[in-house]
């Protein structure tokens, strides 16, 4: 009974519907935590923020790292979910290159993520490590940006590839 439960939610998480939801909503909060790092960098380069502010930033990129990296594992692992619920391999050729693309794309949010998350911690190392002033801060933010743009693109490119999935027959 708990087995068939869990097979049910599995199957519905990893569904194309459910991926096509996922993938839009991380695009639509992505937005906004987008558009805080531009406000945000476009004042740095001419006013020196307060450490409140950095501290904020620093929360606002960690977290969107965070998210991008839990959707990258997710996103890159539908096959593996999807075989342990169904004890055979996909068959189906929409199933198979949409695992395909979960995969890549779940690559990239991933590793995005997960360098966003090293470029804010090394910002929080103590100075007697590393030395970082606020000159390197600025372009670490800048390539922190420039990576959420980048996952943003990357999660437009997923939902558009899943729904491409529901027109095209001959999808390789």
């Amino acid at each position: 009974m708990i087995a068939r439960i869990l097979n049910t939610f599995f199957v519905a998480i990893t569904s194309r519907p459910m991926f096509i939801v996922l993938g839009g909503l991380l695009f639509a909060i992505s937005i906004p935590m987008i558009a805080e790092q531009w406000h945000f960098l476009r004042n740095f380069w001419f006013v020196e923020p307060s450490d409140a502010q950095l501290d904020e930033i620093e929360e606002l990129i960690d977290g969107l790292a965070g998210i991008l990296v839990a959707a990258g594992v997710f996103f890159e692992e539908r096959e593996t979910l999807r075989k342990i619920n169904a004890h055979k391999e996909e068959t189906d050729a929409a199933e198979i290159y949409m695992n395909e693309v979960a995969h890549h794309n779940g690559m990239g949010l991933l590793l995005f993520g997960l360098f966003m998350e090293i470029g804010t911690q090394a910002i929080r190392l103590p100075e007697r490590l590393i030395a970082i002033n606020h000159t390197t801060e600025k372009y670490i933010f800048a390539a922190c940006f420039l990576m959420s743009v980048a996952s943003l693109v990357i999660m437009f490119d997923f939902v558009k590839d899943y729904v491409k999935t529901y027109f095209v027959k001959n999808l390789h």
